[in-house]
């Protein structure tokens, strides 16, 4: 994915090769996507881990308009048209600015985009102090410098188990940008105004946000759970993007448990 960091599963790495040629493997079994219509492709998903890298979004979005939402089942593994919102068909929706929340299939609560709809889904964001001090100031400060790759697999391998405590799931069914706009912590740090890097143009690091190294813990709609790692919503998944980068494109990973446990300690 970049340049400068490797996963250390080379498995993963050839996972990533055959999706570039759009191909698809049981074996690790990926998936790719295109925008707002069905994957005609799309893996038969079991319990295990997933990598999905150049998931398209809303590849037209701006940080001044906003983007369509995206809906995405992690149980079929595969692209939800925006007409299904009120089904529980989908378990996760990226909208708002670059599709930057992540929010829940939960119809009993209304900021959920499946209001209204069967979904029982919630969300919740795993913040590990050890991980969040390599690279984070303090809460609403900006990030003193861009997360490393290797941070991101190490916070995904720290989440075992989504026995989330009640009360504490995300009360609006969403996580999105972390402190942005007085709002709550985040998966990722939007650089409104280029601080992260103050030598560079502004017309070039400004309106850049970063993916966090922390995991989010989802319970799908059907009611079965599954853990996420977002490394990107930017084309190929540059390590340090810039506004010359095309936004969204998701690459992320992800692993399900279909029977209904909350064990996610599952290996690739």
């Amino acid at each position: 994915m970049a340049n400068s960091q490797r996963y250390s599963n080379s498995v993963m790495m050839i996972c990533f090769s055959l999706l570039c040629t759009g191909l698809m493997t049981s074996c690790k079994k990926d998936a790719e996507g295109a925008k707002d219509k069905p994957d005609p492709v799309a893996p038969v998903i079991v319990t295990g881990v997933y990598t999905l890298r150049n998931l398209v979004a809303d590849s037209a979005g701006t940080y001044s308009s906003g983007s369509k939402p995206f809906y995405y089942s992690l149980e079929e593994g595969k692209i939800i048209p925006a007409s299904q919102a009120q089904t529980n068909n989908w378990d996760i929706c990226f909208n708002s600015t670059y599709n930057s929340n992540v929010c829940a299939n939960n119809g009993s609560i209304a900021s959920s985009p499946g209001y209204g709809g069967p979904g029982k889904g919630s969300i919740y964001m795993v913040v590990n102090s050890g991980i969040d001090g390599q690279y984070y100031n303090a809460p609403g400060k900006p990030i003193k410098k861009v997360p490393v790759r290797a941070l991101f697999d190490q916070a995904f391998a720290g989440v075992t188990n989504a026995a989330v405590a009640d009360g504490k799931w995300e009360s609006d069914a969403i996580v999105g940008l972390d402190y942005f706009q007085n709002t709550t912590p985040g998966w990722a740090w939007y650089d409104f105004y280029g601080e992260l890097f103050p030598g560079k143009p502004t017309d070039s690091v400004a309106h850049v946000a970063y993916s966090l190294p922390r995991s989010l813990i989802v319970k799908t709609a059907k009611g079965n759970y599954a853990k996420i790692q977002i490394y990107s919503f930017y084309k190929d998944a540059p390590e340090v993007p810039t506004r010359s980068n095309k936004p969204g494109f998701i690459t992320m990973k992800y692993a399900i448990q279909k029977n209904g446990s909350t064990n996610l300690d599952i290996k690739e």
